[in-house]
C-alpha cells in the first residue's frame, strides 16, 4: 500500500519564517517598481549623480508632452443673416449710384408732370371755401337779421366753420409735393459733404470712396403759392419710398412675344400717323379734347388727392406724384438707388392707379 508523500513546506522555525516573509515582500515590491518604469541597463546608463541630475525629471517630460498647440482664430461669423443679406443688396445699388455719380453733369432720376392746372384748381377750390365760410359767418352769424331763431346762428356757424376747413384742405394739397429728384455728380457731392463737415474732414472726405448724394426739391409745407422750392441735399438712404415705382409685370413675356408686342407698336404708331395725315382739319378738335381731358384730371387730381406716394425725406413725409412725368428706365434707377420699405396698403393703392 502506497502513501502520499506531503508537499515539503521547508522550515518551521519562527526565525526563519520570519526572515522569509519579510523576503517575499521586498521582492514583490521592487517587482511592482519595475514594472512600473522598467530600467534600460546599458552602457549610457551608468552616468554619474552629476549626468543624472542635469538629465530633466519625467514630470518636465510629461509636462512638456501635454503642452497644448496653440489654436488657430476661427474666422468671426456674421452678426445676423439679415445684416449679411442687407450689405449684399446694398453693394450693387451703391455700385450703381456710384456710376452715374461719375458723370460730369446731373442725372434726373424723377421729374413731375407739369402741375399748373392742379395748383390753379387747388388753389381755386381753398380759397373759395375759406370765403364762403367767411361770408356765412360773417352775415349769419355776427348779423344775424332780427326775429331769427337763437339757433341758427350756431348752425350757420357750424357750417362756415366746416367750409373754411374744407377750403384749407383744398389749398394744403399741393403742399410737400417733390418737384424733383436728381442725383449730382460726384465732384458736386464732395464739395458739399466738405463743406458741411468742415475743413478738418476733407482730407478723410478726399481719400474714401465718392460720395453719392441726391438733391430734392419740393413743394413747402405752408399753404401759400408763389414759394420758392425747397432744395435738400441728402444721401439715398435717407429717401424711404413705401412703393416701387416700377411694377414689373406678373409673367415676363418670352423673346417672342417681345417681338410680337414691339411690332404692334410699331403698326400702332404707323396708323396713328397716317390718320393724323388724312385727317388734319379735325386735328385742333382732336388736340384740345386731349388738353381738356388732362386739365380735368388734373382738377380731378387737386380735389380728391389721387395719383400721389408717399415719400420720406430725411425723415419729413413728402408726396411723389406717380400718374405722370419722367422717371429714369421708368423709375428703375430710382428704385436702385432709394431705400424700399413697403407698406402694403400703399402698393394696393398704386397698382390700383397704374
Amino acid at each position: 500500500m502506497t502513501v502520499p508523500v506531503p508537499r515539503c513546506r521547508g522550515f518551521t522555525n519562527p526565525v526563519l519564517v520570519l526572515i522569509r516573509t519579510s523576503l517575499e515582500t521586498s521582492i514583490q515590491q521592487s517587482g511592482r517598481t519595475t514594472s512600473r518604469a522598467p530600467l534600460q541597463w546599458t552602457g549610457r546608463s551608468l552616468t554619474t549623480s552629476r549626468s543624472l541630475r542635469a538629465r530633466p525629471s519625467s514630470k518636465a517630460k510629461a509636462t512638456a508632452a501635454i503642452t497644448p498647440r496653440p489654436t488657430q482664430p476661427k474666422p468671426a461669423q456674421p452678426s445676423s443673416p439679415g445684416a449679411a443679406l442687407a450689405r449684399n443688396l446694398q453693394a450693387p445699388q451703391i455700385g450703381y449710384a456710384q456710376s452715374l455719380a461719375s458723370k460730369s453733369t446731373p442725372t434726373i432720376l424723377y421729374e413731375a408732370a407739369p402741375q399748373r392746372a392742379f395748383l390753379i384748381s387747388s388753389y381755386a377750390a381753398g380759397l373759395f371755401g375759406v370765403m364762403a365760410g367767411g361770408i356765412n359767418v360773417w352775415f349769419n352769424v355776427y348779423n344775424v337779421p332780427e326775429g331769427t331763431s337763437f339757433w341758427v346762428s350756431y348752425v350757420f356757424g357750424a357750417v362756415g366753420f366746416m367750409m373754411a376747413a374744407l377750403g384749407t384742405r383744398f389749398a394744403m394739397m399741393p403742399a410737400s409735393i417733390v418737384r424733383s429728384i436728381t442725383l449730382l455728380p460726384a465732384a458736386a457731392a464732395a464739395t458739399a459733404q466738405s463743406a458741411k463737415a468742415g475743413a478738418g474732414a476733407a482730407a478723410k472726405a478726399a481719400s474714401a470712396a465718392r460720395p453719392v448724394l441726391l438733391e430734392v426739391k419740393a413743394r413747402r409745407t405752408s399753404p401759400f403759392p408763389f414759394v420758392p422750392l425747397k432744395r435738400m441735399q441728402v444721401e439715398p438712404q435717407q429717401v424711404v419710398m413705401k412703393t416701387r415705382l416700377f411694377t414689373p409685370p406678373k409673367t415676363e413675356p418670352s423673346p417672342y412675344e417681345k417681338i410680337v408686342m414691339k411690332r404692334e407698336e410699331e403698326r400702332r404708331r404707323k396708323e396713328a400717323q397716317q390718320y393724323e395725315m388724312d385727317h388734319l382739319m379735325t386735328a385742333p378738335f382732336r388736340d384740345g379734347a386731349r388738353a381738356a381731358g388732362t386739365i380735368f384730371a388734373r382738377i380731378r387730381q387737386g380735389l380728391t388727392g389721387e395719383g400721389f406716394m408717399p415719400i420720406e425725406v430725411n425723415g419729413a413725409k413728402y408726396k411723389l406724384d406717380v400718374t405722370g412725368g419722367y422717371a429714369l428706365e421708368d423709375g428703375r434707377a430710382l428704385d436702385r438707388i432709394v431705400k424700399i420699405e413697403e407698406d402694403p396698403g400703399v402698393v394696393r393703392v398704386a397698382s390700383q392707379t397704374r
